[in-house]
């Protein structure tokens, strides 16, 4: 009696005082396990993300939380550099071929750098020339409107309905051969023959910029690129390119249950990836740290203030994630077979 008298107050006390000290012990064995993967004379310089979009946008937020997180875990200094132009192409083509495989240069990229191997890049790289380390969350992509513009009160359907009467003069923003210009196409095929005047921008924030402007009547985004207009209540999301509602836009509604559509699923899936040919030690050590800040309990709810969903059965091995990448790379690489983009 008297020894289990001694438990009890010895599990009182460490949950009144003890808990501190178990986690903090925690991460220390963690950041050990880390330090004992890292291999001899690496990292020699800081670890370098590299988005290929502007600053502000969707991926570089993401990126900038997952970097500091990174820092946090491994004690390494990280930058995020920002590679634009070509609507993605530049950084997609730097990171494929042109990047260091040393494992320094780490890229977070999404399903637009297997849209451009197989669309843009003539032949100079494809999806396999990043080999995934470790899935980061996912948006799906949005389409918003101005709260003072004449779309203000139109829903997904009168837009169906407004492209085929007045065939070119809506002007939506697109970045080329990605999935905003994707819907775009889809929406025209719902219209049966009418067309929407695509303006290409780099990335999500110049187009929202155009937006706000008056310079085009809908732009696609994420919604951590326009929160603040959404807080402000300057724009308003009027669909959602998903096969469900996430719970940051339980209010928005999905194209597919607003047009009766099965196909207009369009998501920034996003993942982190080194060039190809890093060596397996550098990899498993990048691995170690990334995973252990994407499981690190306040990046969460830093990701959840964007709108990012980070799936709570996310893969935690690069294996997994690289199947995942294949599962859905196949999918998009189906669609441009179907629409005759690509051969098989």
């Amino acid at each position: 009696m008297k020894q289990m008298i001694r438990v009890l107050l010895a599990l009182l006390a460490f949950i009144a005082f003890g808990g501190q000290d178990a986690r903090a012990q925690s991460e220390a064995e963690i950041k050990a396990k880390i330090k004992a993967l890292q291999p001899k004379d690496f990292p020699k310089d800081p670890l370098e993300f590299v988005v290929v979009y502007p600053a502000g946008g969707g991926m570089d937020v993401a990126t900038r939380i997952l970097a500091k997180y990174v820092e946090k875990w491994s004690g390494q200094k990280t930058i995020v550099t920002n590679k634009v132009g070509g609507g993605g192409m530049v950084g997609h083509t730097y990171l494929a071929t042109q990047a260091p495989n040393d494992g320094h240069t780490i890229g977070v990229v999404a399903s637009f750098f297997w849209d451009d191997g197989w669309l843009r890049s003539e032949g100079k790289f494809d999806y396999t020339y990043l080999e995934p380390l470790a899935f980061i969350n996912y948006d799906p992509t949005t389409w918003i409107v101005r709260t003072d513009g004449p779309l203000k009160d139109k829903g997904l359907k009168d837009i169906v309905a407004l492209i085929k009467e007045k065939s070119g003069e809506l002007k939506v923003g697109v970045v080329p051969s990605t999935s905003n210009e994707f819907i775009a196409e889809q929406m025209e095929a719902l219209s049966n023959g009418g067309k929407i005047t695509k303006v290409p921008f780099q990335g999500g924030a110049p187009s929202i910029t155009a937006l706000l402007g008056g310079h085009v009547d809908i732009s696609f985004g994420y919604l951590a690129e326009y929160r603040g207009h959404l807080e402000a209540g300057k724009v308003k999301i009027i669909g959602q390119a998903n096969t469900e509602r996430v719970p940051s836009l339980k209010d928005v509604p999905t194209f597919n249950e607003a047009l009766g559509a099965n196909d207009m699923v369009w998501l920034a899936w996003r993942y982190a990836a080194v060039p190809r040919g890093t060596p397996a030690d550098r990899k498993a050590y990048l691995e170690a740290a990334l995973n252990a800040a994407l499981n690190d309990p306040e990046i969460a709810p830093e990701y959840a203030k964007t709108g990012s969903t980070m799936d709570t059965k996310r893969m935690n091995s690069a294996k997994a994630v690289t199947d995942e990448v294949n599962k859905l790379a196949k999918l998009e690489h189906d669609f441009f077979v179907k629409t005759g983009r690509i051969k098989k």
